[in-house]
Order: C-alpha cells, then sequence, then structure tokens
C-alpha cells in the first residue's frame, strides 16, 4: 500500500511535471504522454494518482496557488512599496520571464474555465491567491503611511487585471511592449506613494 507521504509526494511531482510540460507545449497541445515524460514514468503511472488530464493540470493550478500565496508575494512588512514593486516585476512578463510559458498556458485556461468545472475552481483559487496577496501588500503600505489612503483591494484588482492582460501583448505575441509596460505599473506604483511628512 502507498503511504500517504508518498502519495503526495507522488501528486507533487505530477503537478511540476503538468507546469514543465505546459512551459513547452501550451494547453492544446498537451497530453499526457508529455506529462509522463517529464514525469519519467508511464502514462499509466499518471492514472494511478489521477482520473484525468484536467484534474493533473488543476493539481498544478492548486500548488502554483500554494507557491504564490505562501511565498513569492509575501508581504514583507518593513517595505511594502518594495513588495508591491517585486510583485509587479513577478506579474507583468516579459517573453525572457522564467515562467512567461506558464503564463501563456494559463492565459489559455483562463479561456476554458467559463466550460471546465474541474479547471475553474483551481484557476480561481490562482487568482486569488493574486489577488489576495496584492491586497495585503497594498493594505500594509497604507497601514504604515507609505501608500496613500487608497483602497487596497481596489488597488489590487486594477493591478492584477493589467498583469493578466499584459500576458497577451507582451508574451503570447511578443509586442515590444515590456518597457511601456513597466513604466506604465512603475507610475502607477509611484502615484500610491503618500506625501513625505513635511
Amino acid at each position: 500500500m502507498v503511504s500517504l507521504n508518498t502519495d503526495e509526494a507522488a501528486r507533487e511531482d505530477i503537478a511540476l511535471a503538468v507546469q514543465r510540460a505546459l512551459d513547452q507545449h501550451g494547453y492544446e497541445r498537451l497530453t499526457t504522454a508529455k506529462i509522463a515524460d517529464e514525469y519519467e514514468n508511464s502514462e499509466a503511472g499518471l492514472y494511478y494518482y489521477f482520473d484525468t488530464k484536467d484534474e493533473m493540470i488543476a493539481a498544478f493550478l492548486d500548488h502554483a496557488a500554494d507557491y504564490l500565496s505562501e511565498d513569492l508575494l509575501r508581504v514583507e512588512a518593513d517595505d511594502p512599496e518594495a513588495a508591491l514593486r517585486d510583485a509587479c516585476e513577478f506579474l507583468f512578463r516579459t517573453p525572457e520571464h522564467e515562467y512567461a510559458g506558464i503564463a501563456v498556458a494559463i492565459m489559455e485556461l483562463l479561456s476554458h474555465a467559463p466550460y471546465n468545472e474541474t479547471l475553474r475552481g483551481p484557476l480561481l483559487e490562482l487568482e486569488t491567491a493574486c489577488l489576495d496577496a496584492l491586497t495585503n501588500i497594498t493594505a500594509a503600505g497604507v497601514d504604515q503611511g507609505v501608500f496613500r489612503d487608497v483602497d487596497p483591494r481596489s488597488t489590487a484588482t486594477f493591478l492584477l487585471a493589467a498583469a493578466d492582460g499584459s500576458t497577451g501583448i507582451a508574451v503570447a505575441l511578443e509586442m515590444d511592449v515590456a518597457e511601456d509596460l513597466r513604466q506604465g505599473w512603475t507610475a502607477y506604483v509611484d502615484s500610491l506613494l503618500a506625501e513625505p511628512a513635511g
């Protein structure tokens, strides 16, 4: 019998294999054979833990949401401004970004969300993890007087929507807008800063 720890480790390994396969092939060309290649096991080995390909993708999305909420966008209590700039650096992708392929794959997955319940829930969790992290960073900045008295949720929602949208033009289409986007989000973060106490 497979132990719980072994089972959880295998499911996480498959989630990471899905990440690598999505990065290389995108959603439309993703097959269980390509996931198995990344997992370095047979397709039958995948189906021991998951019933469908979409369940494997959902496991990857769950893993990504945990990563974002626990590590990537952690609030730096002593420097919310730096934390928000770091978050924007990560979320506004360029074609050269380490996770550019994943960003495009997630954009593909989002287009299927209205019609695919297996993917919709994990995608919602992933986007919510981003939104919550950005909200927490902004709220910390407001509380500490680093940012003006803006609404943290509205600010976070705008940044996330802009970042999600930027994936299409900057990464999928590789339009020459990376520097424009960087100037745009930098100016927006600058506009959030509170006036120095006089």
